[in-house]
């Protein structure tokens, strides 16, 4: 073999390398991060996770068929027929609880201080919710699945009124 046959088949294996991590990268962003659907059994809300990782690799070949990895409704039903994914396939961004979280903070205020929240940086000021009863919540101790009732019964509170209210010495 040839110093420019080896030059040219090295490139083109990298290029296919690079071609194949470009593809599981986007894939696995894509993929990955808790989804609020409602159960098509229940009617009620559901938090699924995604098999991620297991689709990024697919994504590199073919378009790769969801599969669920987690769902908040399995402790009752676990051998469900994913009917669910039906939702994702139709909305895949639409229902990132992430992106349903930053949606509903866009147009609101601070309940205490009344500062506009906006586009909000959930890793550095990740804002926190007033329940009706008065208490202060952090989205991490909030179920997923109960995401659609805390957005409907409870108040927007920003990082810093929630560290203040909470460090009330």
């Amino acid at each position: 073999m040839t110093m420019a046959a080896a030059i040219a088949i090295t490139t083109l294996a990298l290029g296919l390398a690079g071609l194949a991590m470009q593809r599981f990268g986007s894939g696995l962003a894509k993929y990955r991060g808790r989804r609020l659907v409602v159960c098509p059994e229940t009617g009620q809300p559901a938090a699924v996770l995604l098999a991620a990782w297991r689709l990024a690799w697919s994504a590199i070949f073919r378009p790769p068929a969801l599969r669920l990895q987690d769902c908040s409704r399995w402790r009752e039903r676990a051998a469900c027929g994913q009917p669910c994914l039906a939702q994702i396939e139709a909305a895949p961004e639409d229902c990132l609880a992430r992106r349903i979280l930053i949606a509903w903070y866009q147009d609101k205020s601070c309940i205490f201080c009344g500062q506009q929240l906006g586009q909000v940086d959930w890793r550095l000021h990740k804002p926190c919710v007033l329940s009706p009863e008065q208490s202060l919540f952090e989205w991490r101790s909030i179920q997923p699945e109960r995401i659609p009732i805390v957005l409907q019964t409870h108040q927007p509170v920003c990082r810093t009124c929630f560290i203040a209210e909470t460090h009330i010495l």
